[in-house]
């Protein structure tokens, strides 16, 4: 059986020609966004007017600046380091004095920084190892003004997890391991319930919904969005256990987020 090719180059994130990505084509077929922008306009709306905010990876910053209450007059600092996705937040910030772009890592930022934050927004920066959100959380804490808030989004338990476990197992069981676990927001609520008895958790509900089997090229962007793996490189035999895994859940897979609300006290 010929070995899986683990994609190195972020495919998921880059565009071939004037193709959607494959995180693109995801957004087009699951209600996650949507839900989460919702859920977070509902807890910004719970804050003052004006308001210094700090978005960390923000992308493209869509999903804040879609998520942002009406009226409302935040000061926003976006920061993110991959200069395409930057180059586009410019274009979508254009006009806006109260909003700033920066293009560094959060390392860099967070060197020279001197700037603290009502609300510091993190959101599935899985570029962070779990191994190192002890320290990266309380360097997102000292970002916070006295009575700041931090919100935390990462992907819950959900059947999307047991996707990526049950095939990242099969395909690379010596980079994933049988008792290798998906990362979820459980490690990040365990660490800062520790340092606040102020912190809550809101669970989003979600679907994914496959276009099996009216476009499957886009079907196949989708399970490369999760699995990390180039399609063409997966062995037949699994390919076809995970378009009988996709219908057999005809065509819908439940999602789950958490958001972690963490007051500063």
């Amino acid at each position: 059986m010929k070995r899986p090719k683990l994609s190195t180059l972020n495919h998921q994130y880059k565009n071939v020609g004037d193709k959607l990505t494959p995180f693109e084509i995801y957004l087009k077929y699951s209600t996650e966004k949507d839900i989460s922008i919702k859920q977070l306009n509902n807890i910004l709306s719970q804050s003052s007017n004006s308001v210094k905010i700090l978005d960390i990876g923000c992308g493209d910053g869509s999903y804040l600046l879609e998520s942002i209450p009406k009226d409302s007059n935040f000061e926003i600092t976006f920061l993110e380091p991959s200069i395409q996705l930057f180059n586009k937040l410019e274009k979508n910030i254009q006009g806006h004095e109260n909003y700033n772009s920066i293009n560094k890592t959060f390392e860099e930022f967070n060197l020279e920084n001197k700037e603290v934050f009502d609300i510091v927004l993190a959101s599935h920066l899985y570029h962070f190892s779990q191994s190192e959100y002890p320290i990266f959380l309380s360097q997102l804490i000292s970002l916070l003004e006295d009575s700041g808030t931090l919100i935390w989004i990462e992907r819950g338990i959900d059947e999307i997890t047991d996707f990526k476990k049950r095939f990242k197992s099969k395909l690379l069981p010596d980079r994933y391991p049988k008792d290798w676990e998906p990362r979820n927001y459980k490690k990040a609520l365990e660490i800062l319930k520790e340092k606040s008895a102020d912190t809550k958790l809101v669970l989003n509900r979600s679907v994914l919904k496959f276009p099996y089997k009216e476009n499957l090229d886009e079907v196949m962007a989708i399970v490369e969005f999760y699995l990390n793996i180039d399609w063409t490189s997966i062995p037949i035999e699994v390919q076809n256990e995970i378009l009988k895994y996709i219908e057999e859940k005809k065509g819908i897979l439940k999602q789950e987020e958490g958001i972690i609300i963490y007051k500063k006290k």
